[in-house]
């Protein structure tokens, strides 16, 4: 097969996270730049194209070092790099992590910020003012208009899973991810420069916490006024959570739901009250309008506490919860104005990334020099390995061996196929340009 020359390939990691703004944008490359895009997952789409399409730019969903895409690297070296960043309100517990390291991240990419303080933060790894793309909070733009039409509406979601629109919808976005991380992940964080005693804080936090909001939920589900719909983090496995939830609920209530499908902001947009744990999608939610609350059953230990929660409400009773669910007949944070204010202040962020990657892409603005094998991959043994590896799997596909690899469970439920992600690109087209036909 030919190699395809292609503008750019958008790479997702977490669909629910990624694919609604990668999709939007994609829709706007295509339409008003007239760019040639793919939109590959990261990473169990890569060995599906990595023969087949060579990109002028590569769209990444994260970069903190060239260890992050060695693999990719070895083949897409000399395209334009640019990190979509898609985590950056970070809390001392797993700061280290996510910190931009090496001369590939450093000299060779551009990356996305949100804000000024995350420019700053950026700055003071040594990465060069010109290699900062300041635009905002992508996915917040999605509550705006137009973007807003594109997700499912309260009337069909209360058909879809049986709840009763008449009632008042209680929506929990449930963020307790360090109560489902195993002990080989702990370990690796630990490994990768994390306080043990942090790591093992942050766990005993979320479990305990996990318990006490599913018992509160319960409590308030046995009310014939509400919903409450739960949603388990994307990254959890619904048996995971459903395991957990049943050795604390062994027999929930009518109203109660859990209910991991579909975007978290067609529920956020259906719902009346929002309440969480330390999760951003506190701040999705005050973005739209909503009232919302942070669930503390139990006092937030230092290295998960960020800026932000101070400005909304903290719940630390069961009364309290009950109180502000089923009598709010108003706002009660500043969370919003403030993440307007801080997060979204350059205005169509979508917009705004889509044609700041087709100047990348068209030669327009100037990027980054291609990285050096050598900044690629540093460790000389392992240089010989990867170049070794890119022979060997360049001779099977000659000879057209296929070896497809395997989906990764935890990426079950991201990696869609070309087919939905066409007709996504296809609806945002409708809903984006729709005055355009008319």
């Amino acid at each position: 097969m030919q190699m395809q020359e292609v503008d750019v390939v958008y790479l997702y990691e977490h669909a629910a996270r990624e694919l609604d703004v990668a999709c939007a944008i994609v829709a706007i490359l295509e339409r008003e730049h007239r760019l040639a895009v793919k939109v590959v997952h990261w990473p169990a789409g890569f060995s599906r194209v990595e023969h087949h399409i060579r990109p002028r730019l590569v769209v990444l969903p994260y970069c903190y070092g060239e260890e992050n895409y060695t693999f990719l690297l070895a083949k897409w070296r000399n395209s334009i790099f640019f990190n979509a960043s898609w985590e950056q309100l970070f809390y001392l517990g797993n700061l280290i992590s996510k910190t931009p390291h090496g001369r590939f991240a450093i000299e060779h990419v551009i990356h996305h910020s949100w804000s000024t303080h995350y420019a700053g933060f950026l700055r003071e790894q040594g990465i060069r003012e010109d290699r900062i793309l300041l635009n905002g909070q992508p996915s917040y733009t999605l509550y705006n208009e137009p973007y807003r039409r594109y997700f499912t509406s309260r009337s069909d979601l209360a058909i879809r899973y049986g709840l009763d629109s008449g009632c008042k919808w209680i929506l929990f976005p449930e963020n307790y991810n360090w109560a489902f991380y195993t002990d080989v992940k702990l370990a690796y964080f630990i490994e990768q420069g994390q306080s043990s005693e942090d790591v093992h804080i942050m766990r005993d936090f979320c479990e305990r916490s996990l318990t006490e909001t599913v018992r509160w939920c319960a409590r308030l589900a046995a009310r014939e006024d509400v919903e409450i719909i739960i949603r388990p983090r994307p990254s959890t496995s619904m048996q995971d959570f459903l395991r957990s939830v049943g050795e604390i609920l062994p027999d929930p209530p009518q109203h109660l739901h859990i209910i991991q499908e579909g975007s978290v902001r067609e529920w956020i947009l259906a719902s009346d009250v929002v309440v969480s744990s330390y999760s951003t999608t506190l701040i999705e939610a005050a973005v739209a309008g909503k009232s919302v609350y942070m669930l503390e059953p139990y006092p937030i230990p230092e290295s998960l506490r960020v800026g932000w929660h101070d400005y909304l409400p903290h719940l630390k009773m069961y009364e309290e919860f009950l109180a502000k669910c089923t009598k709010t007949t108003g706002l009660d944070s500043s969370l919003g104005p403030w993440a307007r204010k801080t997060l979204m202040s350059k205005g169509d962020s979508i917009h705004r990334m889509a044609d700041f990657i087709a100047q990348l892409v068209q030669g327009t603005m100037e990027s980054p020099p291609a990285p050096s094998w050598e900044t690629v991959v540093p460790d000389p043994g392992y240089r010989r390995y990867i170049q070794l590896r890119k022979h060997y799997r360049k001779i099977r596909h000659l000879l057209r061996i296929p070896k497809i690899e395997p989906v990764p469970p935890e990426y079950s439920k991201d990696v869609k196929s070309i087919e939905e992600t066409t007709d996504k690109i296809g609806k945002w087209m409708d809903i984006l340009y729709a005055s355009a036909r008319n």
